[in-house]
């Protein structure tokens, strides 16, 4: 029987939310690069990879289809797709201790990138910050699935993970502070390792994600970006919970808000070196999202206002509408270049259905 906590929550609302935002408002599109993240199947299989691409830091899909035996693009692409729908659902799952304010965890600028980026194993790395997010709001950081947790997001994205760490530290109460770092560090130590251990027997002869920071301009040129874009870069990241942070800035105490600005800071600094900025800073700023929504749940004199609150998000949305900023400003996904994402489905169930139509 189904759990009746779980048909009144807002857990069904949220992932259908989910789904028309990013199928249709958003326009869900596979990452170009996605032939390319297939061919490393192969590559592994035959004991060697010849990909020069940092991307091969994160074999997430790749290990996942080794596992399953997928040699098919097609089936790749069904079960990249899969892992997406399934996450989205679980992300709707474990936002719920928001109560009613969940929702606007959904409208924020997370769901863009893993919407237009569709391949990346960004959503994967939202849904694990999800669910350490959810264990330190509930002051259940338990060592065993607490360290699981960041060991995972750490092998399915380094970068991102050493960077959401260092926010988890800022936003954590005094007294798990120490706790949560000696997990921090234990599981970036551990999960590099293994990352290394891989990358070495596969003979990956490529710049990883940290040496690329030091090529030649990327570091000037990320940072110019971001210094010439920041409006654009913060509304591509907060998107729909921008409101609640105007809010809640003029009530909070400064402790809290120095909390908030130091983890937006430290989203911007590794945001200056990344090329892709609005996709790295929307993915950072995912436990400051939650940490910011958990308090403004608690002020009892947001009870009344909470049409208000999504109305007024809504019409933002409305009115500004979608930026990401990918090198320049996008108001659409910068993934268009392989089969859509709409003409694969009907490929797939006519396919499927051949012999069935006719």
């Amino acid at each position: 029987m189904l759990n009746i906590k779980f048909l009144k929550n807002n857990s069904i609302f949220d992932f259908l939310v989910s789904l028309f935002l990013s199928h249709i408002y958003y326009k869900i599109t596979f990452v170009n690069s996605l032939e390319t993240d297939f061919a490393l199947i192969d590559q592994i299989r035959f004991g060697s990879i010849s990909s020069q691409s940092f991307f091969v830091e994160s074999p997430t899909f790749t290990f996942i289809s080794l596992l399953l035996g997928i040699e098919s693009l097609d089936i790749f692409k069904i079960l990249v797709y899969l892992v997406t729908v399934g996450s989205l659902f679980l992300i709707a799952v474990n936002v719920q201790h928001l109560n009613e304010y969940s929702t606007l965890f959904m409208l924020s600028g997370w769901l863009i990138s893993c919407s237009w980026f569709v391949g990346f194993v960004d959503i994967i790395s939202v849904l694990l910050m999800v669910l350490i997010s959810k264990n330190i709001i509930e002051n259940k950081i338990t060592i065993r699935m607490t360290f699981l947790y960041f060991l995972l997001l750490c092998l399915n994205h380094n970068a991102i993970s050493f960077g959401v760490s260092l926010i988890y530290l800022i936003l954590a109460k005094k007294e798990f502070f120490y706790k949560l770092l000696s997990l921090i560090v234990s599981t970036q130590i551990i999960g590099n390792l293994l990352i290394n251990l891989y990358l070495n027997k596969y003979n990956f002869s490529g710049r990883g994600r940290f040496r690329f920071v030091f090529n030649d301009n990327v570091i000037e040129s990320a940072t110019n970006f971001v210094g010439s874009n920041l409006l654009v870069i913060l509304w591509s990241g907060f998107f729909g919970s921008s409101i609640v942070f105007i809010l809640l800035f003029n009530l909070i105490s400064w402790t809290k808000t120095k909390k908030i600005l130091i983890s937006v800071l430290i989203c911007l600094f590794f945001t200056s070196i990344a090329l892709d900025t609005s996709r790295v800073f929307s993915l950072l700023i995912v436990p400051i999202i939650i940490y910011t929504l958990d308090i403004y749940k608690k002020f009892t004199n947001f009870d009344n206002k909470l049409s208000i609150t999504y109305t007024s998000t809504i019409f933002l949305i409305l009115l500004i509408g979608v930026y990401h900023f990918f090198g320049v400003t996008k108001t659409s996904s910068p993934n268009n270049n392989i089969e859509n994402f709409y003409d694969f489905i009907p490929r797939i169930i006519n396919s499927i259905m051949s012999n069935i139509w006719k």
